[in-house]
């Protein structure tokens, strides 16, 4: 069987850019970009490229940059493309186009109904239903933002990286701090999981993608596949199902 050619997936999210290189249903070449100034390091970068980007401010720069690189064929993802799985949602153009990638390829890797967990800048939870498709999810703030919003919204309560920790009682500013986040962001996690598989049914898959969500996870009585690279598969199944 011949070698089809390979894609070039990226992935635009708030903060930074992840990219590989797809070919024969293999990820190479992974690395973590700026997402506001392009940049990236291939010997060889392929003619087309399939995107997802929830930061329309820098497409036309990724655009530019790509056809200056040699890759001149760019699919846009979005609700028009085929994702290998219906949509069912009232305004389909409004579904970012990560959360598309992730059901396209939870979908086909764990079966349906599954809900993806996507621990970004923002966390949210999509469901897949086996009939209907993509049917929705919920959207909440992100473990950053969480820091992010105590240091910009008081003058005392330093700005920290979300750390984990042992300890249920703080004994600094700091330790007070990620013990809120850790207890306070696994609570809202169990909680919306747990009223989505009451509502979809207990034998409901779940799995997750982002960069905070092993660090949720870890420890739990019901072990959660977390896939660090799920959005780039999803990107190369939607570029071998378009």
């Amino acid at each position: 069987m011949s070698e089809k050619p390979a894609t070039l997936v990226v992935d635009i999210g708030n903060t930074s850019t992840s990219l590989a290189v797809a070919r024969n249903g293999r990820l190479i070449s992974v690395q973590r970009t700026g997402s506001s100034v392009p940049e990236f390091s291939l010997k060889t970068v392929p003619e087309r490229a399939v995107i997802a980007s929830v930061k329309p401010g820098v497409n036309q720069h990724w655009k530019h940059f790509l056809n200056q690189q040699g890759c001149t064929e760019i699919l846009w993802v979005d609700h028009t493309v085929n994702l290998g799985i219906p949509i069912s949602y009232p305004k389909p153009e409004r579904i970012g186009a990560d959360r598309l990638a992730n059901a396209c390829e939870a979908a086909a890797t764990y079966g349906t109904p599954v809900i993806v967990c996507d621990f970004g800048t923002a966390l949210t939870f999509d469901v897949v239903k086996k009939r209907e498709g993509y049917v929705g999810g919920i959207i909440c703030p992100g473990l950053p933002l969480m820091f992010d919003y105590l240091a910009e919204k008081t003058e005392l309560l330093p700005h920290i990286k979300p750390l984990r920790t042992e300890h249920l009682i703080g004994r600094s500013t700091e330790e007070a701090m990620r013990i809120g986040a850790h207890f306070g962001y696994l609570g809202m996690v169990k909680e919306i999981l747990s009223r989505l598989r009451k509502e979809l049914g207990r034998t409901t898959k779940v799995c997750a993608t982002g960069g905070f969500a092993g660090w949720v996870f870890k420890g739990w009585d019901h072990p959660v596949p977390v896939d660090p690279k799920l959005t780039l598969k999803g990107l190369a199944r939607i570029a071998r199902l378009n």
